[in-house]
Parts: C-alpha cells; sequence; structure tokens
C-alpha cells in the first residue's frame, strides 16, 4: 500500500479531539465558548473537576470545572492564571447572572478559553456530557449503539488495519480481545491469531509491562520484534482521562507512516464511547454514584439518609465495603514525584478494572478511588458473600493491574451514619497484610485482629513517644550499636510465657547463658520483667519493633 493511500484512509478517523469537537456541528452540546484566544483548534484531553481545598494538579490539555467558585470571586481569577500556567485547554464556569466581564479579560490576557454550562445543569452531569463528548471525538450521545465488540468496533479495526498494512485488535483493561481485524493479507504473527482465537492476550512474559507502558503513555507507543511477535504500536483507549482499554496494530515491513500512526490514535479515541458503554451503567449515574461514595468515605458526603438513597441503599439493607490496593514498589531509579504519578495511574488502572468487573458480576455496586485504595460498596451482601465477591474481583484485578494487588472485606453493616469507622475497618485490614504474600486471598478484621492492634498500638506510641517503655528504646538501640541479643532474648522468653527452656531452645543458646542475659536486661535497662503489666507493655512493644516498617506502614 502506498503512502498516499494511507493518508487517504486516515482521514476517515475524523479530526482531532479540540474545543470545535465539543461546541461544533453535532447538534449537541454542554457548553458554549464565551471566549477562546488561542481559537477553537485547542486540543483537548479529559476533565478536572477544581477542588478549592487542594492544590490544583497540572494536567495539560484538560478542561478545569470551576465547581463552587462563582466567576465573580477574586480567587477564580487567580485559579484561572494557575490553569493557564499548567497548560490547561479551558475552564468551564456558570455565569449565574455574574457580570463575567473582567473574567474574560483575564483570560484572554492569559490565553486561556473559557466555557460555560447552563446554571441549571448539575456539575457532575456536565463533567459526564464533556467527558463523553471528548471520548466519543464529538460523535455524540452514547446510548442507542452497539456494546463493546459490535460491529462498529469491528468495521474500526478493519479500517484501521486497511490504514497501518497490519493485523488489528482491540481489548479490554483484563486483556479480553473484543474486536479484530478481519482484513485478508494483513500481516500478523501466531500470537494475534492465538489472541483471536482465544478472544484473550496469550500470557506472555513481557506482557504486563508492555500494558503499563501503554496505559501510562500520552501518545503511540512501539514495541520491536521479540521471539515470535512482530513489531506492534499500540495506543491506549480512554474516556476522557480514564483508560479503558489498548489498541494494538501490527507494523508493516516498511514500518508504521506517520498517517498510520494518526489514524491509531484516531481509531483510539472513536473506540472510547463502545468500550464505555460495555460497563452497563449511564456514565451520568456511574459518575454520581462514586462521587456519591467517595465524599461519603471523607466523610464529606450528604446526610446518612441521603446518601444511602444515592447509593442504592434501602433502609434496613446489610451491605459490606471491599477495599483493594493496587501493588507497590519503590523504585530506587525514580524520583518521588514520578513515583507518585505511576501509583496514581495504578490506582487508576485498578478502579476502572473493578467497575468492568462489577458490571458484569454485581451491577449495583459502586466503585470510588481515593488516594490509596479503591473501594467497592457492596448492597444487599453479607459478609461471606462479599468475600467471594471480593476473592474473585482480586483475581481479575492481579491478572492485569499486577500480582501484588491485595484485597480487604468489612462486616456486614446496615447504616451509613458512621462512614469513618466503616473506611478504617477496611483500611486497616489493607495495611494488615500490606506485607503478606502475593497469593493472599481477600481478608476481613477477623482474620487479622491481632495485626491492626498492634498498628493502632504503633501509631499511638509513634504520636506520643512519651508513652513507649524507655527501657525497651534503650534495650534495641543497644542491640544496633552493639550487636546485643538482648530483644531477641526477651521476646522469645515472653513468647515461651516464661520457660527458660523453650526460650534457651527457640534461641540455640544454653539456659544458664538466658538466665544471664535476663539478669543483665533487669540491670542495664532497668525493665522490671517481675512485674506481669510491665511484660505485657514490653512484649508488645518488641512484637511492633519486629514488625517490617512497623513506623511507616500505611495503606499503600
Amino acid at each position: 500500500m502506498s503512502k498516499s493511500t494511507r493518508v487517504s484512509a486516515a482521514s476517515e478517523f475524523g479530526e482531532k479531539g479540540t474545543l470545535r469537537s465539543l461546541v461544533g456541528s453535532f447538534g449537541y452540546s454542554p457548553a458554549r465558548v464565551l471566549v477562546a484566544p488561542a481559537g477553537l483548534d485547542v486540543r483537548v484531553r479529559g476533565t478536572v473537576i477544581h477542588d478549592a481545598e487542594e492544590d490544583l494538579v497540572p494536567s495539560p490539555g484538560a478542561l478545569l470545572l470551576l465547581v463552587g467558585v462563582s466567576v465573580s470571586d477574586v480567587r477564580a481569577v487567580g485559579v484561572l492564571r494557575r490553569a493557564a500556567e499548567q497548560g490547561f485547554a479551558g475552564v468551564v464556569v456558570k455565569q449565574r447572572g455574574r457580570d463575567v466581564a473582567e473574567f474574560l479579560q483575564e483570560a484572554g490576557a492569559c490565553g486561556i478559553a473559557v466555557l460555560a454550562v447552563a446554571d441549571e445543569t448539575p456539575w457532575r452531569d456536565a463533567d459526564a456530557a464533556l467527558s463523553s463528548l471528548i471520548a466519543a471525538h464529538g460523535g455524540g450521545e452514547l446510548t442507542g449503539s452497539a456494546p463493546a465488540g459490535g460491529e462498529e468496533l469491528f468495521a474500526l479495526a478493519d479500517g484501521l488495519a486497511v490504514v497501518v498494512g497490519g493485523s488489528v485488535a482491540i481489548e479490554d483493561l483484563d486483556q479480553n480481545v473484543v474486536a479484530y481485524s478481519k482484513i485478508l493479507g494483513s500481516r500478523i504473527d501466531a500470537v494475534r491469531e492465538r489472541g483471536i482465537l482465544q478472544r484473550r492476550v496469550p500470557d506472555l512474559p513481557e506482557q504486563r509491562r508492555q500494558y503499563r507502558q501503554v496505559l501510562a503513555a500520552e501518545g503511540t507507543v512501539r514495541f520491536p520484534a521479540m521471539g515470535e511477535e512482530l513489531p506492534r504500536a499500540a495506543v491506549a483507549i480512554r474516556a476522557g482521562t480514564l483508560p479503558l482499554g489498548t489498541l494494538w496494530a501490527i507494523e508493516p515491513e516498511e514500518g508504521l507512516a506517520p498517517a498510520a500512526e494518526h489514524a491509531l490514535l484516531e481509531a483510539a479515541r472513536l473506540a472510547a464511547p463502545h468500550l464505555l458503554r460495555a460497563l452497563n451503567l449511564p456514565e451520568a449515574e456511574r459518575r454520581m454514584r462514586r462521587d456519591t461514595l467517595r465524599a461519603v468515605l471523607n466523610n464529606s458526603g450528604p446526610p446518612a439518609e441521603e446518601a444511602a438513597q444515592l447509593l442504592g441503599l434501602s433502609p434496613g439493607t446489610e451491605f459490606c465495603l471491599a477495599a483493594f490496593a493496587p501493588p507497590t514498589g519503590p523504585d530506587s531509579g525514580s524520583s518521588h514525584g514520578r513515583r507518585d504519578a505511576a501509583q496514581s495511574a495504578l490506582l487508576t488502572h485498578l478502579e476502572l478494572v473493578l467497575v468492568r468487573h462489577c458490571a458484569a458480576h454485581r451491577a449495583e455496586a459502586t466503585v470510588a478511588a481515593t488516594a490509596d485504595a479503591a473501594y467497592v460498596l457492596l448492597p444487599g451482601m453479607g459478609a461471606t458473600a462479599s468475600r467471594r465477591f471480593a476473592d474473585g474481583a482480586l483475581a481479575t484485578a492481579r491478572r492485569t493491574v499486577g500480582g501484588g494487588v491485595r484485597a480487604a472485606v468489612t462486616g456486614a453493616y446496615t447504616d451509613l451514619g458512621h462512614p469513618a469507622v466503616l473506611r478504617r475497618e477496611a483500611d486497616g485490614v489493607l495495611r494488615a497484610i500490606a506485607h503478606d504474600g502475593p497469593n493472599r486471598r481477600a481478608a476481613a478484621a477477623e482474620d487479622v485482629r491481632h495485626k491492626i492492634l498492634l498498628d493502632r498500638l504503633g501509631d499511638e506510641l509513634n504520636r506520643d513517644p512519651w508513652l513507649r517503655l524507655s527501657g525497651v528504646d534503650d534495650l534495641v538501640a543497644h542491640d544496633k550499636a552493639h550487636g546485643t541479643e538482648y530483644a531477641a532474648t526477651t521476646t522469645a522468653w515472653l513468647d515461651a510465657v516464661g520457660d527458660v527452656a523453650s526460650a534457651a531452645a527457640r534461641l540455640q543458646v544454653h539456659p544458664n547463658t538466658l538466665r544471664h542475659r535476663l539478669r543483665r536486661i533487669r540491670e542495664l535497662f532497668r525493665i522490671d520483667l517481675d512485674d506481669a503489666d510491665v511484660r505485657l507493655a514490653a512484649w508488645l512493644e518488641l512484637k511492633r519493633a519486629a514488625e517490617p516498617h512497623h513506623s511507616d506502614r500505611s495503606v499503600t
């Protein structure tokens, strides 16, 4: 295929996502442009809701929804300036009868667009509508079309295969092949053939790293030939800033032409609404429930009765909260900021995997992620059923996000009136299993209550160091400085409930040696091991000191 043919075919995928695509001639737009100093061809990559209590996070190309701040407020001008400095495509406001002349004048000086939505439109609906239009690349509403895997996606894959010159596959976040090209003569390899036949990507050693790389990238990622795999180009499929899946194309022998790379990006944008519909929940409603649950978990939601109604909890209905934390692992080669960004991307991926899993297995569940974990509210489910659900979701998440994902399940509740207690239980269990092995099933408080107790004790001792037994601190410091084993000796003796022979055998020393050490511990550190209360306090502190990362254990 010639380059000129590729250019012609690429035009089928439309123009890039811009301000024009949000307010153009598609019959519907949730917003109108008040000022656009750089024109309407500014790229748009998603939406960000402004939180007046938090710093503005740089999100180049995003639209900033100015929620909770009037355009006539002096703070709004400050936010506008910061948004322009950080590369936002525009700011979305509600006029509410205010004079916007000064605000628009400042926007013109900063070079940033301002869009307005109708005053009566709820912000969550405006956010959902804008995100859907961005994802659909100006395709209009998301309802009334085929679900993921329908003829539209297969036609899209065929059209892209003609442009690229190689076989194309569209995959969801669970790495299921939801559509593929059927163009005869397209370049293909054995790995792609197996994926098409099994409708699932073969599990290869480099696969997980490749998927993370694609989902973290803004544009096309290219992979060279490796083993039986031909060279590939891939791009993430997103709805706004949320990942939904990936699109892969085998490169032709002469390599990927610029027009083919452009078509790959455009096809990913056109695929987004089809994958979004597979979530089996209208986007506006899903976001409303997600935002409600997140507010409840942050103890800032509506009254309990109203929140329960929004989340589908009828009075007296049992519910449980499942919590999932992404895999962690410090990367010594990356800065702290890059690690945080990578962890945030993993958490976003985990949230979407759980949304998809719930859509297939528990449609009434609500999924919401915070800064540390993703939570699933499970209405109408007791503790046993919730644990079964969490085990299934955990297996799915580990296949696609990473083997280090862990899960916790609370006991059954019937009242949303104490959300802090609900979240503390889930977070406490996650924290207690943070250093367990990769095969750990979903845990509940009853499994790790002793660890939670030690964690809480450690928190109190870190918060108020004066609570600690000074003799135990001195003992631990002495061991580190002089290579002695007083802490191990005391712990072994306390574990053996004062049985010298048993403790000595555990330490592989003579009983007289152990007795001598105990005398020295009393003399050097003034720990009265004859006092039962002192023994208990010393044992708890020594147990805490022996825990991995006891001083900084957290949810993640």
